[in-house]
């Protein structure tokens, strides 16, 4: 059974304003492999059609039946699984393409511990333009962006639980309980939750201090290394 159908993804199409192009590149399938499934002459590979659909619903999307398609305003979704936070940085730029403000605000994150995928991803949203601030703990000084980018938080109100705000969504990682990785993420869709949080990190942001310097070693593409 296919995840979607061409039905569905024309009806996807058309409720999310999405152009062929755009969706191309959200998913990184070409034009021509969407033209020809929604046409049903040709049925891409299961993984294409995975890509596919994973975009939909990132994008809020709910698929019912063979035929169903709605479009969901207001949205709590978990996710879990293998690397979760690089999910999270997915649909981040999936959210942000093409909207007139990029920016992505995190809350409590360490850049000297991220992964390797989850600084390949921080570099695949700079270089899509969108812009990121962090709040950081106020003695964490390995900082791969630019100073200006960060905040200190004082230590009694730093945690693990890293919150990210974009568009009009909200992300926090829940931590494993035994091994403090990140087990899931839980996205909140509503303009106006968005809209509380960022005004929250803002007045966070207004009071706190810029870091004095950085000893990261390795810096994000973008950034000039001292």
């Amino acid at each position: 059974m296919l995840l979607l159908s061409p039905s569905q993804l024309r009806a996807a199409r058309a409720l999310l304003n999405w152009s062929r192009a755009d969706l191309s590149g959200y998913a990184g399938v070409s034009e021509h492999t969407i033209h020809r499934f929604e046409n049903e002459i040709t049925f891409p590979e299961e993984r294409t059609i995975t890509k596919i659909h994973d975009v939909l619903v990132r994008a809020g999307i709910e698929l019912i039946g063979n035929n169903g398609v709605v479009l969901q305003k207001d949205v709590v979704r978990t996710i879990t699984g293998d690397l979760v936070f690089v999910r999270v940085l997915e649909d981040i730029i999936t959210s942000l393409q093409g909207t007139k403000k990029s920016e992505a605000l995190f809350a409590c994150v360490r850049d000297k511990v991220s992964p390797p995928p989850v600084v390949e991803m921080y570099n695949r949203l700079r270089k899509q333009g969108i812009r990121m601030r962090s709040l950081v703990h106020e003695k964490d000084s390995y900082l791969m962006g630019n100073l200006n980018e960060y905040r200190c938080l004082p230590n009694q109100f730093f945690h693990n639980n890293t919150i990210v705000i974009y568009d009009n969504k909200v992300a926090t990682m829940i931590l494993d309980p035994l091994t403090g990785a990140d087990a899931s993420a839980v996205i909140v869709k509503n303009q106006h939750v968005a809209a509380a949080q960022r005004n929250l990190f803002e007045l966070i942001w207004s009071i706190s201090k810029p870091p004095a310097l950085s000893v990261a070693d390795k810096k994000y593409d973008d950034v000039r290394q001292n």
